[in-house]
């Protein structure tokens, strides 16, 4: 969970009532990822406030917002999927405001909860959904003028300052800042892993080009974070800042040790076989650690300003990352009994 922004409640509760019409309080701050964020509460009901933080990466967050809106709309209107947020706009109709360097968007409160751990449990209800999404791409590209994050290029363009900051970690010396030692001693243990790792997604990356593609729009991000059950059992897709024309295999990756089996119920609401392809499976999965890495890491060393972001930066890593490095190789060797595989 990120610390809170320094960021006035007073201040925020007065911007939501001059431009949203709201009249809430009060503010809870909420674990909500890597994005600051709000539960607030009035007369007129509930709602989800996300606040991005002013820096590097809140701005490629907002650049990715501002295209998610239309998106959730569409994905709406258009019935790919009905069980997405809803952004509540100002009274001017926009879909956020500024307040002091920050962006803050405002949605319905959703009556549900994240599956989390109960990701796994959910899957038979997942899988489904992400082939309505799917099958729903010609509706959406005629109804959406841009993704939040562009085509997919099987690119990973974090590598090339991933390997200079793991060799900056390498030699950061007992002078650096606590939460950069820190970093250090962590990393250290796994820094031969993770150059190998680098080597090994780039063969993978040169593979996944060769490859003939249909693509689809993916969610890309469907974990157990951004999963929700509600009150009555329906299951709903949150937080499609990182949405794009891939592959279908960008969805699949996660959950491809379940797709032996629940495969079937993905192609049934997709209306068509698939034959996934071995090698861009493989590709996305060494991507992902990579790039959650490659995130925090550059957070740590050029982003955070106190030590608490720091620790939460850590916690991240020690916590989720390096054991999906630690599994990484037997999941690779898991993908290939996906049936009707292309190897």
């Amino acid at each position: 969970m990120p610390p809170e922004p320094l960021l006035e409640h007073r201040r925020l509760l007065r911007a939501l009532s001059l431009n949203y019409g709201l009249d809430v309080s009060p503010l809870t701050y909420l674990d909500a990822g890597t994005a600051h964020a709000y539960g607030v509460e009035g007369q007129s009901g509930r709602y989800f406030v996300k606040v991005l933080p002013d820096n590097t990466y809140g701005q490629e967050m907002l650049h990715r917002v501002t295209a998610e809106v239309p998106l959730l709309k569409a994905l709406r209107e258009q019935n790919v999927l009905t069980r997405v947020p809803e952004v509540r706009p100002t009274l001017n109709g926009e879909a956020l405001v500024w307040l002091d360097g920050f962006a803050v968007l405002v949605y319905g409160w959703l009556e549900a909860r994240n599956v989390g751990k109960d990701w796994e449990a959910s899957l038979p209800g997942l899988l489904p959904l992400l082939g309505q999404l799917h099958a729903g791409t010609p509706r959406l590209l005629s109804a959406v003028p841009r993704f939040p994050v562009s085509p997919e290029e099987f690119a990973f363009p974090f590598g090339p300052q991933l390997s200079r900051d793991l060799e900056t970690l390498r030699n950061a010396g007992h002078s650096e800042q606590a939460g950069v030692q820190a970093l250090r001693d962590l990393l250290l243990p796994y820094q031969p892993r993770l150059h190998a790792l680098l080597g090994q997604a780039s063969a993978f990356q040169t593979l996944a080009r060769q490859q003939e593609h249909q693509f689809v729009v993916c969610h890309t991000d469907a974990h157990g974070g951004n999963v929700m059950r509600d009150t009555s059992g329906h299951l709903w897709l949150i937080d499609w800042e990182t949405a794009r024309l891939a592959p279908p295999e960008h969805d699949l990756w996660m959950m491809a040790r379940h797709l032996p089996t629940l495969l079937p119920t993905y192609e049934e609401t997709l209306g068509r076989r698939v034959n996934l392809d071995l090698k861009t499976l493989s590709f996305y999965l060494c991507r992902r650690v990579l790039e959650d890495l490659a995130m925090d890491i550059q957070l740590i060393l050029r982003a955070n300003t106190r030590p608490e972001q720091d620790t939460a930066n850590l916690t991240v890593i020690e916590k989720y990352i390096l054991p999906d490095l630690n599994s990484l190789n037997e999941r690779l060797e898991q993908l290939k009994f996906i049936p009707g595989l292309r190897i």
